[in-house]
């Protein structure tokens, strides 16, 4: 593995205790986009859960930005010495499990890598989604477990897969992969020439860090994925604890911690309660159905089938006029409900 001190040098000459060693790491911390203040202060690592939304506009029209936002999460978890043990992505948030000295500055340099390769692709301007990043440290064994629970069944709790392990965009496929039978994601023989030239300018990452056929690190390479499963014990309590109905004795396991109150899905899930019930009926699988269009679908069908007609490429460069056309086609010809058809074509409330 590549040492951090190792990183530091190739990108700018230190020279301690002098005012061009300050000069150089902010120079450097701006280059990678990572805030230049303090840099080197990080404290004890803790478990954090971290999560970002979006509620006007959907974060991922495509897989590639999924893709992306994959890279450069495995970029900033080496670059600011982060460990990322879960992950989900859904259309309209993000859900985090991390270890951090610093999590709040981990989140901001990865809002605004995300932001900013979002906003070139597209023709947008300004920050992704909602001000502020929601935070909660995690305590305790047990604790632990549920939590990454809950954010590996994200895909099941917002209806956009009948397992846990059906949605793509999360890492419950990569946990007990050989133990459960799954396919491993395969990474594929890249140079490290070919691998830099699908990332941003001034990237550094370590050797060990993997990419598959699309160009997109695997999970498998970055994140800590055995240390995420050691708090599952087995790979038969991993399957039940994605499969169990969320109910009171979720809370009782965890008083064994003795290290505050029970998390529940409403510590997670930063939602008003007619959605925290929907989420507690899909756990069943039962409301799924794979015919209905996902936000992504929706996207799909916008970017690549109705843009052209108006001369665009983005639905960022429409007018209110046009996108109001486009809704209505949406609407009656398709049948999406409104709220996803407001946060893919990025119309006002």
């Amino acid at each position: 593995m590549v040492l951090r001190e190792q990183i530091y040098k190739k990108n700018c000459t230190i020279v301690k205790n002098s005012k061009k060693t300050m000069q150089n790491r902010k120079m450097f911390f701006t280059i990678v986009g990572i805030p230049a203040t303090r840099p080197y202060l990080v404290g004890v690592k803790e478990s954090y859960h971290i999560c970002f939304t979006s509620h006007e506009e959907v974060m991922f029209r495509d897989r590639e930005d999924h893709g992306m936002f994959v890279n450069l999460m495995a970029l900033r978890a080496f670059s600011m010495d982060t460990e990322i043990l879960v992950d989900a992505e859904m259309s309209t948030h993000v859900h985090l499990g991390i270890f951090s000295g610093n999590p709040q500055q981990f989140a901001a340099a990865l809002r605004m890598s995300y932001s900013k390769y979002f906003n070139r692709k597209y023709g947008r301007k300004g920050r992704m989604g909602e001000k502020y990043t929601f935070q909660l440290k995690i305590e305790g064994h047990v604790h632990q477990m549920v939590f990454q629970n809950y954010v590996l069944r994200n895909g099941l709790h917002h209806g956009a897969s009948a397992t846990t392990l059906g949605y793509p965009y999360c890492s419950a496929r990569d946990m007990f992969v050989e133990d459960i039978g799954l396919l491993a994601e395969k990474p594929v023989s890249l140079s490290r020439e070919d691998m830099c030239a699908l990332l941003p300018r001034h990237s550094e990452f370590p050797d060990h860090y993997r990419m598959n056929a699309e160009g997109v690190f695997t999970r498998q390479s970055f994140m800590e994925i055995r240390r995420a499963e050691q708090y599952y014990g087995s790979p038969r309590n991993y399957l039940y604890q994605m499969n169990r109905l969320t109910d009171e004795s979720w809370s009782r396991e965890q008083l064994g911690d003795k290290t505050g109150a029970p998390l529940t899905i409403r510590d997670i899930e930063q939602a008003d309660e007619k959605s925290i019930t929907q989420m507690l009926k899909n756990e069943s699988g039962r409301y799924y159905n794979r015919a209905r269009m996902q936000d992504l679908d929706a996207c799909r069908l916008i970017d690549k089938d109705l843009l052209p007609s108006f001369g665009a490429t983005s639905v960022y460069q429409l007018t209110d006029s046009q996108k109001t056309q486009i809704a209505r086609v949406l609407y009656h010809e398709h049948h999406l409900p409104e709220q996803l058809i407001r946060r893919c074509l990025v119309l006002p409330r």
